[in-house]
């Protein structure tokens, strides 16, 4: 369990530089958000059965990728249709 532990965390690590390289779109950027929050899920069930706690910080965790999913497709789909594109480039200077 301790071996897909630092691999999840690797792997958020990797998403991580890889959301403020490459991100042109902000729907790239929100598919790379929620990759992330769904690796912090799998962190935080490994976290859960490995302490053997409740299931709070799963449960937590779970609520708050709801949240942010929501809040980031609300945002986009506004963006969209004030400016007509999701391209970064026309919100810069």
């Amino acid at each position: 369990m301790l071996k897909m532990t630092y691999f999840l965390l690797l792997l958020l690590l990797l998403l991580y530089l890889v959301f403020f390289s490459v991100s042109n779109h902000f729907l790239s950027s929100l598919i790379i958000l929620e990759s992330m929050v769904l690796i912090l899920l799998l962190f935080s069930l490994c976290l859960v059965s490995t302490i053997m706690e409740g299931m709070a910080i799963y449960l937590w965790v779970l609520t708050l990728s709801v949240c942010e999913a929501a809040m980031g497709l609300t945002l986009l789909i506004s963006l969209l249709k004030i400016q007509g594109s999701d391209t970064i480039s026309n919100y810069i200077g």
